[in-house]
Parts: C-alpha cells; structure tokens; sequence
C-alpha cells in the first residue's frame, strides 16, 4: 500500500512490490483453472493485486476489462460468504489501493489502459459498501428492539433515541471505508462524474436517509467539530495519501488531537458523510441529489423524473390495451354483422374508392383486423390522396397515406396496393370525362381480382 500511495522512490519499494506481484501471478493461474476452490475473499485478493500488477505496465484492454468486471461480482460475494468475513482493516487498505489505482490511471499521458475502466470499478466498490451497509442497517432498525431511523427520530427527538440510534450504527464498520471514499469522490468529482450513475447517488441517498438529523447530532459533536477538524481512524489509516493530501492537511492528527468517544467518533463521521450529500445537491449542471431542508432528506436528483417516466410508461400501455379492447369489440361486432348478413361470407376481395378511405378508414381498419378479406387499394386511390393531402385542411387524406405507408412498409397480407398489370378490359363503351375514367378503372381492377379469384369469363 506504501509502495503504491508514494509519490516519490523510497529504497525497498520496488523489490516490495516485484515479490508480491511474482507470487501472485503464481496463485493468481490456479484462480482461473479453478475459482470455485477459493473463497470470495482469497480470490478477490489475488485478482485485486494481479489487476495492480497488470496497470503497472502496458497491458491489452481484454485483459484488464475481464479482471474489473470480475473483481465487481468478487468482493460482492465476499459479504455473502460468512466463512472469511473482510475485516475493516483490510477494506480500508482495498480502498486506498484502489484510489491509487484510479489515480494512476487517470495521470496525464497514461495511455496503456483505458482511464474509465478503474474508477468505475472503485465507484462500484463503493456501490456495494453502500448495498451491504444499507442492508444490514435497515434490518437492524426494523427489529423490535432497535425499530428507529431518521423519520421516527424526527417524531421522537429524545436524546435517548439517538444514543441508541447512534449505537446501532456504530456496529457497521464499513462507514470508515465508504467516509474515505467519499472525500476521494469530492476531490476528484470532475474526473469520475460519468462514473456516478443516478443508481449511485440514489444508494447514497437511501444511507444518508438512514441516519439521524443534523440537528439531533450536532448535540454529541463537540463546538468547533461541526466541520471536520479532527482526523478520525480512517484518516489516520490513509495519511499520505496524495489525492487527499489537502483534505488532510487541514485536519489535526494524533497526539495533537482530542480523543473523540465512539459515538461522537460516529455522529462526527455521518456529518461528514452528510456533507458530501450536500456537495453532490449543489453540483452543476446536474446535481447528484436533492436535499429538503425541512426534512433534512435526500432523494436522486433523477428518482422523480424516473418515476415520471414509469407512470408515464403505465399510463401508454393501459391506454394501448384499452385502444386493443375496443378495436376487439368492434371487429366483434363487424364480424357479428357480417355473419348474420343474407351473403354467407364477404367477397375475397375488397376494393375500396378514394372517398371511402377518406370518410371511413376506420371501417377499412376493421376489416384488415377481422382477416375476412384482402383489400386492394387502387392505384387510383393512392393518386387521389396524393392529390387531396395537398390541401391542409385535408387530414383525412394525409391520415390515410399515413395509415397505407405503414402497413405497406411492415407488410401485411390482408392490405396490399394494387400492381401495374392488375387490370384487365372491360367492354362499357368510351369513357366520357375524368369521373368515369376513373370509375373504369376500378372496375378493370375489381374484374381482374374476381376473375384470378374464381376464374371467370366476360
């Protein structure tokens, strides 16, 4: 850790870290032959220092977007498996190597590795401290004899709730870890900002939540604390790490330091954990959270708009069922019609003029649905409309061509234009002005349909 955090050579460094990285490409052959042998945490390990290993010099992309994927699905298993839990002493270190991995990989004129690839993967290190603590908080707050969080706390407000509140969250450990990156996140927002997803902030959110109010702590800190002067354990664990150096050097450490008791240590370390929320609702262009100050709450600057966009989802798909519904009825009550019509059945085919595409499409819709008869637009017919859309006023015609375009384009067996030799001759005598033109030719197409169709003659 000292070798990666240093800033400059020290002697002994680099034999340090040729000696770890050797064995652990060794161990690291039998994790891939075999994972299942390992526990979550042994294999997170050994992959975690063989991806550092890996960053240390020119590697492919294949090699080091396998290792980060991997690593993500790894330590979330590592709080699933009760048999080697991660003490916070080791987290801690996981954290500030992994900062200093991102850090690396976005230096100026790193061009080996991809940059977004490993501060991704130290956000979704955070993501899932965030998921564990929240987790294990919520159910210890839901049991009988620890049923408090922020909102019961604001109805309470007894000193003696919040001790105990305090108390409870005293037990989670991995607040120590997620305060350090947090003060990594503030620092170096302007680099990871694509990194931190709406689902991200709205985790953070969910955990501040879950604490109590500012008001009810600033009774345990001690005046002067309220902004963090003094360095609690994980930022005596992490000095000297460069990308918090200016954070720290504003902090006093130990001995100069005033001891702090554990809850105070932890109502100091969730004010500083409530001052990123406040970081991330006053970012701009677009804020990470919202905070009311009223209820001291935070909620994901996108969670609304989210919502929105399902109820907004709901709403189209009942409308769409509703409108499906009701064209089932109608085709219902067509086909009703139809049946109980003298004729036993309608013809095979169906050629209908341009006036009854315009006025009643509807009608012409419903029989496409009811998969009774084929229906024949005329090339007469896509003429006309052509002709009419022109005039504005004329919807009907321009909903028409809009309705046959798509149906054309997708295809659909029981609607189809008419070709250029679907005429045949028809003895009627000189066609005299444009009306009757046009009727001849509905006719020469009607004929030809029913003479394919049954094989007539004149």
């Amino acid at each position: 850790m000292r070798c990666l955090a240093s800033t400059v050579p020290f002697p002994g460094a680099g034999d340090n870290l040729k000696a770890i990285f050797s064995k652990t490409v060794a161990l690291s052959k039998d994790v891939m032959c075999s994972p299942e042998s390992y526990p979550p945490t042994r294999r997170f390990l050994i992959c975690f220092l063989l991806l550092a290993d890996k960053l240390s010099g020119p590697v492919s992309m294949a090699e080091v977007d396998q290792l980060v994927r991997g690593l993500g699905a790894d330590f979330a298993d590592c709080y699933t498996d009760a048999r080697e839990p991660f003490p916070t002493s080791l987290v801690l270190k996981i954290a500030a190597m992994s900062i200093m991995l991102a850090e690396n990989a976005l230096a100026p004129g790193v061009d080996h590795v991809q940059p977004k690839l490993i501060p991704a993967f130290v956000v979704e290190l955070m993501l899932t401290l965030l998921n564990v603590t929240i987790h294990q908080l919520r159910e210890q707050f839901s049991a009988p004899e620890t049923q408090l969080n922020a909102s019961n706390l604001q109805q309470g407000g007894e000193d003696e709730r919040i001790v105990k509140c305090l108390q409870t969250i005293s037990t989670q450990s991995l607040l120590l870890p997620i305060k350090v990156l947090s003060d990594w996140l503030k620092v170096r927002h302007h680099l990871i900002a694509q990194d931190l997803t709406p689902d991200f902030w709205g985790k953070f959110g969910d955990l501040l939540n879950l604490f109590p109010h500012t008001q009810h702590l600033l009774k345990l800190v001690q005046e002067g604390f309220v902004h963090q002067k003094v360095a609690l354990p994980e930022d005596v664990s992490v000095r000297g790490l460069a990308p918090l150096s200016t954070l720290h050097s504003q902090l006093v450490f130990p001995p100069l330091s005033t001891d702090l008791g554990l809850l105070e240590e932890f109502a100091l370390r969730i004010l500083c954990l409530r001052s990123v929320g406040q970081f991330a609702a006053a970012l701009r262009p677009r804020p990470g959270l919202q905070h009311d100050p009223s209820s001291d709450m935070y909620t994901s600057f996108q969670a609304k708009a989210q919502s929105d966009d399902r109820m907004r989802s709901i709403t189209e798909r009942t409308m769409k069922a509703m409108a499906h519904q009701r064209l089932q009825m109608d085709i219902k009550a067509l086909e009703y019609s139809v049946s109980a019509n003298q004729y036993d059945s309608l013809s095979p085919f169906l050629v209908p003029v341009t006036s009854t595409v315009c006025l009643h499409l509807r009608t012409v819709k419903l029989l496409v649905a009811t998969q009774r008869s084929v229906i024949i637009i005329p090339k007469q017919v896509i003429q006309d409309l052509d002709t009419l859309k022109k005039n504005r006023e004329n919807h009907f015609a321009r909903e028409a061509i809009k309705y046959f375009e798509s149906m054309f384009k997708n295809g659909n067996w029981w609607l189809r234009s008419q070709g250029d030799q679907e005429l045949l001759p028809v003895c009627m005598g000189a066609a005299v002005g444009w009306c009757n033109h046009v009727y001849i030719m509905y006719v020469r197409g009607g004929v030809y349909y029913v003479c394919g169709r049954i094989n007539l003659r004149h």
